[in-house]
């Protein structure tokens, strides 16, 4: 491939990625598509739907836009160049799609005239903006001048704009909450909004009364076949409705109000922006009627309006046009913890940050002007905390003055979604980089972790560190590059006692996360810290498991806010990421490994044959008799020859045996990691299972001249196993008492029954374990030294497959050994009970 065509792959490539459709249309009959990204699947189609001429431009375009839309490019070269126009598709699935349409006129060497440009879906743009339009004025009048049904009713109409087939209704519930009191639903039948008033709400009173009972959204894609309207379906048929969607519609205090729906005259599930649409309507709804109630009950009289004002949930500021507070509901000195009086004496730099300030003239004219306001603006506590609010502005006369009133709604949960969104997407994005880190180092993997770990949880410093096998120290692998320029300690330790170490260590001795918001209270776990060690106001430490093990522990600190259970699920999952990486780099540096003594002790065993064959041949050449002259080659210089192929061989068969244990583990591991691991257990014999092996293992036995102690019992219970993977385990097991055993000595297979259990154990005559290492012997791998380089003894030796197996039957495995007497293996199984038939 040529550089030159690189660009334009990798241009190709970011266009039919990205929500613009590049297009090129010929001016002539129909506006044949010469050219569309492949992108314009989002519409349903394809660029082969345009270029077979199946499809033209002019059927895409909504019909009663047609006209309009064409008209434009015709005449567009007589006016202008280059515009850019809005207006609306039809999709291949009949959903209606605004499009901003950026056309430019360019005219070839064979005067073919050509409309270039770029198509953009802008249909969230628009229906946002007809939902702006709603609370728009009515002829004139502003929205609190209009009753709520027409309020409600103009609602409807504008939500019926979306799609052809849709008819929207809001269903209002009565004071008691009991009964459907009002629908409103101007483009429905009259006969169906009278079978609906007066409805009891309830399961299966059709997909409103449902959800109004049981207080959450109802989706019904097709009535004909649906439950909740098996009572009602000849009324939905006479109203030709076919699928219905209901999304409550609740007040600020949880209070539920009534329910917004969408029927369709056809079958219909609903996409994800369809359920957007669908909240945003009953949000407005919601708006609407629980500001209408505030406004008339303000008409009725002072002293309601008062006992709404001081309870209504949101914040409500009444002001002069200049900006001079007049009064504040009680729910305003509850949350910014002033008193009321000084609220309303105080500068508005007091109790609202500076950038609002700045543009409150701006906000007041827009009042002034529209009658009302939608604009978001924050409030300063009493403690410097900033709370984030959505105002709703509207100008009102209060006691005869002309003043603005505010009903400020807390956002703060809002704005956390939005940004843990924000926050999710870039954790995302660093666990796909990590995972694409194969190539890199131990070192650059860690590197790049531990500052992850700190970005993310948005901290100020952070470290790592590795555990030893047995959990008793803890080695410091990194500090953040934040931590390292304020550390003011000249000799850092690197080694941590857990024992000994204070409170970040007691996510080892704990097993659980700590977190610490408060650093400088109290704690019987702190043990202080060196001078010029990092100040800290909070700390996190997270303990990272492989199995039932702690491998390492990563901690950070100084986060501006709390820390909480999000940032230990986020710092677990890049860790167990981390750990996955560095397992599967171990791993394939074991089989590189052990392929490689393969290959030596192969070539070794070529070149004693090649000594053999050159000798022979040489001797052959002179004249020697290679049968009968011992001076040349005597019988000492033939078994040194054998010895080194019996070397060479049984080097290879080692290697061959640990290496297909080592594959045969990892595959084990990979199986068990993706879900795939499965049981079926049945009464099972035990001691069948453990005649199978050894019979399995007799050549082997007798190859080694090793006297087999056995002692299994007839007519033992029988045990819940799966056959097939209790004797992988008893064959593991027996191989390795076999494999340790020094020729000419004994093993012992012995069985007894023991209550709710059967009892295994299996002994050899080896050199036996120490005791500290026997916890490790059932690790998937454990450490071998203060790095972060790893063993896989316990892959090799397939004890942790024992073990897994052992503890997925309900049983249990142990290890009891004695230096230069041996080991017994132990194995307890549940027996079969009659209630597990």
């Amino acid at each position: 491939m040529t550089e030159q065509a690189h660009p334009q792959i990798s241009m190709e490539s970011i266009i039919n990625n990205s929500p613009i459709i590049v297009i090129s249309r010929k001016v002539e009959k129909d506006f044949p598509v010469k050219y569309v990204s492949n992108n314009i699947w989002q519409f349903g189609y394809t660029p082969e739907d345009f270029y077979s001429g199946e499809v033209t431009y002019p059927d895409l375009i909504h019909p009663e836009d047609r006209k309009v839309v064409l008209k434009s490019f015709k005449y567009l070269n007589k006016q202008l160049s280059e515009f850019v126009q809005e207006y609306r598709i039809m999709t291949r699935f009949g959903e209606i799609r605004y499009i901003e349409d950026r056309v430019r006129i360019k005219t070839y060497d064979d005067k073919s005239v050509y409309l270039e440009g770029t198509i953009l879906d802008i249909t969230e743009r628009k229906h946002h903006e007809m939902i702006t339009d709603q609370r728009n004025s009515n002829d004139g009048k502003p929205l609190t001048e209009i009753s709520l049904g027409d309020v409600l009713g103009l609602l409807v109409t504008n939500a019926e704009r979306v799609r052809p087939g849709l008819t929207c209704a809001v269903m209002l519930l009565d004071r008691k909450k009991q009964h459907i009191c009002r629908v409103i639903a101007p483009n429905l039948p009259s006969s169906y909004k009278e079978a609906m008033e007066g409805l009891e709400i309830g399961y299966g009173v059709c997909s409103g009364g449902t959800a109004l009972y049981m207080g959450e959204r109802i989706i019904v894609d097709n009535i004909e076949e649906h439950p909740y309207w098996a009572l009602y379906r000849d009324v939905a048929k006479k109203a030709g409705i076919k699928a219905s969607w209901a999304e409550l519609i609740t007040a600020s205090t949880g209070e539920i109000l009534g329910v917004f729906i969408m029927y369709f005259d056809f079958p219909n599930k609903p996409k994800k922006a369809c359920y957007e649409y669908l909240k945003a309507n009953a949000d407005l709804a919601a708006i609407e009627i629980e500001h209408r109630i505030v406004n008339e009950t303000f008409r009725e009289s002072e002293h309601k309006f008062k006992t709404i004002f001081n309870n209504i949930n949101d914040q409500i500021y009444v002001s002069e046009l200049n900006g001079n507070l007049i009064d504040v509901n009680q729910v305003v000195v509850d949350n910014l913890g002033y008193s009321k009086e000084f609220i309303i004496k105080s500068s508005p730099l007091d109790i609202v940050p500076s950038w609002y300030v700045q543009r409150a003239s701006e906000l007041i004219k827009v009042i002034e002007k529209d009658n009302k306001a939608m604009y978001e603006a924050a409030a300063i506590r009493k403690d410097g905390s900033i709370i984030p609010l959505e105002i709703n502005a509207r100008m009102i006369n209060y006691n005869g003055k002309k003043t603005i009133l505010s009903v400020g709604r807390d956002i703060t949960e809002r704005k956390k979604a939005e940004k843990a969104k924000q926050l999710n997407e870039s954790r995302l994005e660093a666990l796909i980089k990590l995972n694409e880190m194969t190539t890199a180092s131990l070192d650059e993997i860690a590197e790049f972790v531990k500052e992850e770990a700190v970005r993310l949880t948005e901290s100020k410093l952070g470290y790592l560190a590795f555990m030893n096998a047995d959990e008793t120290d803890l080695i410091m692998h990194s500090w953040s590059n934040s931590a390292m320029t304020e550390c003011g300690i000249s000799d850092k330790q690197f080694i941590y006692p857990v024992e000994t170490t204070g409170l970040w260590g007691e996510a080892v001795k704990q097993r659980k996360a700590i977190i610490t918001n408060d650093y400088s209270a109290p704690s019987p776990w702190k043990k202080g810290y060196p001078e010029g060690h990092v100040k800290l106001t909070r700390h996190m430490n997270v303990p990272i498991f492989d199995g039932d093990h702690i491998v390492a522990v990563v901690g950070v600190g100084n986060k501006e806010e709390e820390y909480d259970e999000t940032d230990v699920r986020q710092l677990t999952l890049l860790m167990q990421g981390m750990w996955k990486i560095i397992q599967s780099k171990q791993l394939i540096g074991s089989l590189s490994k052990y392929s490689e003594e393969l290959s030596k002790a192969n070539n070794k065993l070529r070149s004693v044959n090649m000594m053999k064959e050159e000798f022979l041949e040489d001797s052959l050449k002179k004249g020697h008799d290679v049968l009968h002259d011992y001076d040349v080659l005597d019988d000492e210089t033939l078994n040194l020859l054998d010895d080194s192929q019996k070397e060479a061989i049984s080097s290879l068969l080692m290697n061959s045996e640990r290496l297909k244990l080592l594959i045969d583990a990892i595959l084990y591991s990979n199986k068990q990691q993706s879900g795939r691991m499965e049981y079926s257990f049945a009464p099972l014999s035990i001691g069948s299972v453990l005649s199978d092996v050894l019979l399995n293992q007799i050549l082997l036995i007798d190859e080694k001249e090793l006297e087999l102690e056995r002692d299994i019992p007839t007519g033992l219970p029988p045990v819940k196993g799966d056959k097939e993977k209790l004797e992988e385990t008893f064959l593991y097991l027996i191989h390795n008492a076999v494999t340790v055993t020094p020729k000419g000595n004994c093993i012992g297979v012995e069985v007894s029954d023991e209550g709710d259990n059967i009892h295994i154990s299996i002994k050899d005559t080896g050199k036996g374990i120490e005791k500290n290492l026997i916890p490790r012997l059932f690790y998937k791998m454990y450490q071998v030294d203060d790095t972060i380089s790893r063993m896989y003894q316990g892959l090799e030796s397939s004890l942790y497959i024992c073990k897994d197996t052992v503890v997925a039957h309900e049983g249990d495995i142990w290890i009891e050994s004695e230096v230069g007497k041996g080991s017994t293996f132990h194995v307890t199984l549940p027996k079969w009970t009659d209630s597990q038939n």
